[in-house]
């Protein structure tokens, strides 16, 4: 896959000893190559002052590591342009799409403070695993998949559904077997988050998805957002940032970075956080923000409840009415502490302070909720169930609320 240029480039950038000289020499010889780093060096990504005119001015205002990384792109570049990729809607976009990758990865690992190598190369071959399925799985059995599902998470799961296995883990079988370095191939392989969809183990992975993420989202496909949830979190950056980020790293390549991306990536967070109904967290947000407090060593109790006979409400009154007193209990809940809705009408609420704390908070949401519902004569007679249970340091979130629940079961039953 690399040239002779590009091996030559590669080692010499990489070679304390060489010169500027050295590099100007054997770039030089590749018009196609030399053309692209003065493009390259002129574009708005690297707007100096003075604009190069040379291949040794181009590389005095990039840099080594600039031209490392560039002679990179421009092999993968010519290499995947020569692949009919991964069925019809890949053709002719491959290429674009894993320099696009490759250079959004490093310039999330140099804000992250992550080394950059590792991100730029996993990020050029995340896709590498595409040239493969064909080979394996017959090209119309692979076509079918891509017009169905062009790209993103939904195409994964096609994949993994159709064949065992999708391409970001032929991807990272291939670049094991081509002997590249171990983080590449993993990064190549947990693109798309891996067979269990796990957090990333390194912020290197972690930079190659968010990168994919982000391209894939200005390419129009549907966005992760609990892979970009995880990733930002992993690599401490704001989902705001994320417009600057791929402004500077795409206005190099011919790809529009557009405008939006960290507002909807933002958007698209909350969106997954938040319960549709009753605007308090939904059932993961609620189990990580128990991880958090128990991990922070703050002082809690968990109120678990329930709405006593809510399918009653819902045969006599009708779904809206039902789904109106859900949103009542989730208000009333959430001025004791931080609620989520857990499912149907169950809900928890972490209440700061003691166990005891948690019981009054138990004992006074009936009361408010009655007095609320004093204008609604059809719900006059609704209860509600409460269970407690106090969490202590290194707690487990599920035993936490599987004794809250035992308890609110033992007092429905008395």
């Amino acid at each position: 896959m690399l040239s002779g240029t590009v091996l030559r480039v590669i080692t010499l950038a990489d070679d304390p000893e060489s010169s500027t000289g050295d590099l100007v020499v054997a770039m030089e010889t590749d018009e196609a190559f030399a053309a692209n780093l003065l493009r390259f060096a002129n574009s708005a990504h690297n707007a100096r002052p003075i604009r190069a005119s040379t291949i040794r001015q181009a590389v005095t205002l990039i840099g080594r590591a600039a031209v490392k990384r560039l002679a990179l792109e421009a092999a993968t570049y010519r290499f995947l342009e020569q692949v009919p990729g991964n069925g019809r809607p890949s053709r002719g976009h491959m290429h674009i799409h894993a320099v696009a990758v490759g250079s959004t990865a490093a310039t999330i690992a140099e804000r992250a403070g992550v080394g950059l190598d590792t991100p730029h190369l996993g990020g050029l071959l995340h896709d590498v695993g595409k040239l493969v399925m064909p080979m394996a799985f017959g090209e119309a059995a692979v076509e079918r998949i891509a017009e169905r599902c062009a790209g993103g998470a939904a195409r994964v799961v096609a994949e993994r559904e159709e064949f065992g296995i999708d391409h970001a883990v032929a991807g990272g079988v291939l670049a094991e077997r081509w002997g590249l370095p171990g983080e590449v191939a993993e990064a190549v392989r947990l693109h798309h988050g891996g067979l269990d969809n796990a957090a990333a183990p390194t912020p290197e992975v972690a930079c190659v998805q968010l990168a994919n993420a982000v391209v894939e989202m200005i390419d129009g496909n549907e966005a992760d957002t609990a892979l970009i949830s995880r990733a930002l979190t992993r690599l401490g950056i704001a989902a705001e940032d994320l417009d600057e980020i791929a402004e500077r790293a795409l206005a190099g390549h011919g790809v529009a970075a557009g405008h939006g991306i960290g507002a909807e990536v933002a958007r698209l967070e909350e969106q997954a956080r938040i319960d549709d109904l009753t605007g308090i967290l939904n059932r993961r947000a609620f189990l990580q923000h128990l991880r958090e407090r128990i991990s922070e060593g703050g002082a809690g109790a968990v109120v678990l409840c329930d709405v006593d006979e809510f399918k009653l409400v819902n045969d006599r009154h009708g779904h809206r009415v039902g789904d109106l007193l859900l949103v009542e209990v989730a208000r009333v809940l959430s001025r004791f502490g931080t609620a989520g809705r857990l499912g149907g009408d169950e809900f928890g609420c972490w209440v700061p302070g003691t166990a005891a704390d948690a019981e009054r908070a138990a004992a006074e949401l009936g009361g408010i909720l009655r007095a609320s519902l004093a204008e609604a004569p059809a719900l006059q007679e609704v209860s509600v169930s409460c269970g407690i249970a106090a969490a202590g340091p290194d707690q487990d979130v599920l035993e936490l609320l599987e004794r809250a629940d035992g308890q609110l079961y033992r007092r429905k039953a008395g």
